[in-house]
């Protein structure tokens, strides 16, 4: 299938879908699963099925990260903000693992992570700053011990510039401000 993989990288990853519905596509043992939410009810549709001889997760390798933003689109001062890591396989974050949001002003401004478990679309949560400034994420190394789900494969915890998008996950990246 040309769309359609089982080799880590981007070019595995579903291609006709919503950037929305490929941030919550996931590789899991039976296929291409995307993970959806209709009320207070959970979904999962197979998308695409994969063979009871290839368990897609194991035949990935170590879980990929495929996009990194802003959950919010504009934040006020003191807020709680949210950057959500999103990977092509579900995996485990140990509580205290970290990432950088840069401030125009305030420089580094530490996000951490609680523990979570079985997540494609992680999250880690930082303080806004009280000065009206903007606040940008750069190709860097989350701090944490991080694997696939259920496992001891060590999962990516590098990003690239390529890998940010825009606020809310869609689009080109964006500098998100603080008012």
């Amino acid at each position: 299938m040309a769309l359609w993989g089982i080799k880590d990288g981007a070019e595995s990853k579903p291609k006709y879908l919503t950037q929305a519905d490929k941030n919550n596509t996931v590789a899991k043992p039976e296929g291409w699963v995307l993970k959806t939410t209709r009320g207070a009810r959970k979904l999962e549709e197979v998308l695409v099925a994969m063979s009871s001889q290839t368990n897609l997760s194991t035949a990935l390798g170590k879980a990929t990260i495929t996009g990194v933003w802003f959950n919010e689109s504009t934040l006020a001062r003191t807020d709680i903000g949210t950057v959500v890591v999103n990977w092509n396989e579900n995996v485990d974050i140990t509580a205290g693992a970290t990432l950088v949001v840069t401030g125009s002003e305030d420089g580094a401004i530490t996000a951490t992570a609680a523990a979570q478990t079985g997540v494609n679309n992680g999250l880690f949560t930082f303080t806004v700053p009280e000065t009206t400034q903007n606040l940008s994420i750069a190709a860097q190394t989350i701090t944490a011990t991080l694997v696939d789900t259920g496992t001891a494969v060590v999962s990516d915890k590098e990003f690239a510039t390529g890998d940010l998008l825009g606020s809310g996950g869609t689009g080109a990246y964006a500098v998100i401000a603080v008012a």
